[in-house]
């Protein structure tokens, strides 16, 4: 037996594929889904709208749902961006599951059932609105990540100044992402402008 032979008996024990089988397969199939392939870490579905596998990730153990439209399939989405788009960047709706262990495998694929129930149908009927929503809220999403990497540096290095009472260089990082400040970066931005004309 290999080693990979091992790990695949290993991972079957978990039951993932039976818990998609018992808990997702039948929403899926009551809005016209087929099943195309499963594997240890992988089930596949198709409607004649809709193309979507729910995953458990070799390495880090996650398990998520990857859909997207038939007509566009290259625009991929996942269970936080349905959340996203349905209840709002910000939700509190746990959006992240990882699972090493049958009960807890188990349990994550009845929430992720739950979430498609109460959350996926336009999803999976392959409403195009929504997925233009998508579109838009991912978008969004990502540019504010984007943002946030590019900004950190800078925010640390002001704070940095800060520290030092380099009210100059406060001012040159702080101005040119004024409209992206918190309440107390403004502060310190105003405070700044005005100590380093004086001085």
């Amino acid at each position: 037996m290999t080693a990979k032979d091992s790990n695949n008996g290993r991972r079957e024990s978990l039951g993932f594929a039976e818990a998609v089988a018992q808990y997702i397969a039948p929403l899926l199939t009551a809005k016209g889904f087929t099943r195309t392939e499963q594997t240890a870490y992988s089930v596949r579905f198709q409607s004649p709208a809709v193309a979507l596998a729910v995953f458990h990730e070799p390495v880090s153990y996650e398990l998520d749902l990857v859909y997207a439209l038939q007509a566009a399939p290259s625009e991929r989405y996942n269970l936080c961006d349905m959340l996203d788009t349905v209840l709002g960047i910000g939700h509190k709706e746990q959006a992240f599951f990882q699972a090493s262990e049958h009960d807890r495998v188990v349990y994550c694929i009845k929430a992720i059932a739950d979430y498609l129930r109460k959350y996926g149908d336009k999803v999976l009927i392959g409403d195009p609105t929504v997925y233009q929503r998508m579109r838009e809220v991912t978008r969004r999403r990502n540019e504010a990540y984007t943002k946030q990497v590019v900004q950190q540096p800078i925010r640390q290095a002001a704070e940095d100044a800060w520290q030092k009472h380099d009210y100059a260089k406060v001012r040159d990082l702080y101005e040119p992402i004024e409209d992206d400040l918190t309440p107390v970066e403004k502060k310190r931005l105003d405070y700044a402008k005005s100590h380093s004309r004086s001085g």
